[in-house]
């Protein structure tokens, strides 16, 4: 019997693909209210759901959304992993928590980095709120959101 070869374990390869991601109207007002330190929703007049960020029209009815408003900042952990492996273009070094996070007031999960805390001990129902970047630094961005770390009451549980 013949052996097999070891498996490739990985490539080199000169690809590159330059994209545009387009926000639209919805969630251009998500990412400008970023810029102010503020996490805007919107909801539904029709089916009352609330969208954290959000689009222009509801994914369940089709009904355009009614205007922005701030949401407190808190939320809660439903879902998360632990990255604990490096890739190319990583910007943070692992091990670290990355969680869907249902935004308090919120219908929807919004995705984000749990910091301030060791990752073994992040758990599914934590509250978290969010650390924002200084003020010079804010923009219309994501990444005017540091991460997310445990909220006082969590700590105080803890």
């Amino acid at each position: 019997m013949t052996a097999l070869p070891e498996p490739v374990s990985s490539i080199a390869s000169p690809f590159h693909m330059d994209y545009t991601y387009v926000a639209g109207a919805g969630r251009s007002v998500f990412l400008r209210g970023l810029a102010q330190r503020l996490l805007l929703a919107r909801r539904c007049p029709g089916c009352e759901r609330t969208y954290c960020p959000a689009p222009q029209f509801c994914s369940r009815c089709l009904t355009e959304l009614g205007d922005p408003y701030p949401l407190a900042g808190t939320g809660t952990v439903e879902t998360f992993c632990i990255v604990s492996f490096p890739f190319p273009g990583q910007v943070f070094t692992p091990p670290y928590a990355v969680a869907h996070i249902q935004l308090h007031g919120a219908d929807t999960r919004l995705m984000h980095m749990i910091g301030d805390t060791e990752p073994d001990r992040v758990h599914m129902g934590m509250t978290v709120e969010p650390v924002w970047v200084a003020e010079e630094d804010l923009a219309a961005t994501m990444q005017s959101i540091r991460y997310f770390r445990p909220s006082s009451n969590e700590a105080a549980h803890a």
